[in-house]
């Protein structure tokens, strides 16, 4: 007789990251042969670029050391939609990218492409103040020559190439998640890489104490919480909890708890579907009163308002370009 096994808790990370999910993703599938190069303007979006071939000379506005020389199988991200300029040559001119790119198909093939890359812009949940744009650095970088990156980019890159020929039903949604994918292995190639003297609340899940608590948070946060709770999950004191969170994200537990919970409010308003008696009830405060005082306080608008702003935003990107 089969039984089921029990669902294993998700790490802390994976419980942070999907409150955090991407939407609205645009692709534009890029096949050019020299000479050839494109401005890129900055965007409120989060900036992904793949090279699926080839070699390309990138340059982020606002990064004062010079050009990052790009090949086959590396990954750039913009978390704050940096301008950037792309190019195969640096002595190359540079034309605005939009002339050269259709908007209604987002994909160029020149004849005799010798480089081939994608560039996707997508929406985070929560905008500009999402936390985990705001913990990011405004450039990341992965080379596809280390093996490991390779092993989930490949494939990774063929899917995007593939869905930016695919028919429109779905592709949004399609591209959404292969970006978070990208996303995901970026952020995780960055922590290791974190020396102990970075400090950023995504620094915590990097020491086993503190992403015990943050995992038990993360899968009850409607409980009420407080710092001996958190440290006692954590197997320390409070003082000691407190000190350590401190140390390596800059922030109290408190402060990260207020600000996590109302960026998963945003997402969930922004979803769409949960009633605000439902989004409080979830998020653990006492009353929808004290949750739009605390919303209000937090994002600088009433739940309504915000809601009613996402909703004007998304009818403005469906409407034809």
């Amino acid at each position: 007789m089969l039984r089921h096994s029990p669902t294993p808790r998700r790490d802390a990370l994976s419980e942070v990251l999907e409150a955090f999910r991407l939407r609205g993703s645009l692709s534009a599938h890029i096949a050019v042969r020299s000479p050839w190069g494109f401005s890129v303007p900055a965007s409120g979006d989060l900036g992904l670029l793949v090279v699926v071939r080839g070699r390309v000379c990138f340059a982020m506005e606002g990064k004062g050391d010079g050009l990052l020389e790009l090949a086959t199988g590396d990954v750039v991200a913009m978390p704050n939609g940096n301008a950037f300029t792309i190019r195969d040559d640096p002595g190359t001119e540079i034309v605005p990218i939009a002339d050269a790119v259709p908007c209604t198909e987002l994909r160029l093939d020149m004849p005799g492409a010798q480089t081939e890359f994608i560039v996707l812009r997508c929406t985070l949940s929560g905008g500009c103040t999402n936390p985990v744009r705001v913990a990011l650095p405004p450039l990341l970088h992965l080379a596809g020559s280390d093996d490991a990156v390779a092993r989930w980019l490949e494939p990774t890159i063929r899917l995007l190439a593939l869905e930016g020929g695919a028919p429109p039903t779905g592709r949004t949604m399609v591209l959404d998640r292969l970006a978070e994918i990208i996303l995901v292995h970026l952020i995780r190639a960055w922590l290791e890489r974190q020396t102990p003297e970075c400090r950023g609340w995504l620094r915590a899940f990097s020491d086993s104490q503190l992403a015990r608590a943050m995992a038990a948070f993360h899968a009850e946060p409607g409980r009420a919480w407080t710092i001996e709770s958190l440290a006692a999950s954590a197997g320390m004191s409070r003082s000691a909890f407190a000190a350590r969170f401190k140390l390596l994200t800059g922030e109290t537990p408190l402060d990260y708890m207020t600000e996590w919970r109302m960026q998963q409010a945003k997402s969930l308003i922004e979803a769409g579907e949960a009633p605000l008696k439902q989004i409080v009830a979830s998020l653990g405060y006492a009353s929808a009163a004290a949750f739009r005082t605390a919303f209000k306080r937090r994002v600088g608008q009433t739940p309504g308002i915000y809601r009613a702003a996402v909703r004007a935003e998304g009818e403005r990107r469906a409407q034809p370009a």
